[in-house]
């Protein structure tokens, strides 16, 4: 493969493909707030069941408050579950449609057609030159 083909492959792949990936967009300190927010969610937690096991205690047996205590942390721990897998379940990308393919091909071959344009009108004899060569090496290689 010519050095020229592989070097132009290489642009195109590079200005399609994403840069970083999603993981790496969102940062540290991103990643640093949302494990200080759990963190901090975890204790209150704590405490709240602490409190409702000491105002349930007051007005039923204990062994009642502590069911009632671990069954509402269960359901709080559940409600953030379900919360959490829809906050985070990744949406479908949408492919690029064929009028925005198209439309980037336009564009590349405008911005080509203008250096070809540009080197054609400062070297005419030149341009007819190689048109000749290419031709008559098309000729012989379409003749075999």
């Amino acid at each position: 493969m010519h050095p020229l083909f592989q070097i132009l492959q290489q642009v195109i792949s590079d200005s399609l493909l994403p840069r970083k990936s999603e993981i790496l967009q969102r940062g540290a300190i991103g990643i640093t707030v949302i494990a200080l927010t759990v963190a901090l969610s975890f204790i209150a937690l704590f405490f709240l069941a602490l409190s409702f096991y000491s105002w349930m205690s007051l007005h039923t047996s204990l062994h009642l408050a502590a069911l009632a205590t671990a069954g509402t942390v269960i359901l709080v721990c559940l409600i953030i579950a379900v919360i959490a897998y829809f906050a985070v379940r990744s949406k479908p990308k949408e492919q690029p449609q064929a009028d925005e393919v198209s439309q980037m091909m336009a564009v590349a071959a405008s911005v080509a057609g203008e250096e070809f344009e540009k080197s054609i009108n400062s070297n005419p004899k030149t341009t007819l030159l190689l048109a000749g060569i290419a031709g008559f090496a098309t000729a012989k290689y379409l003749n075999k």
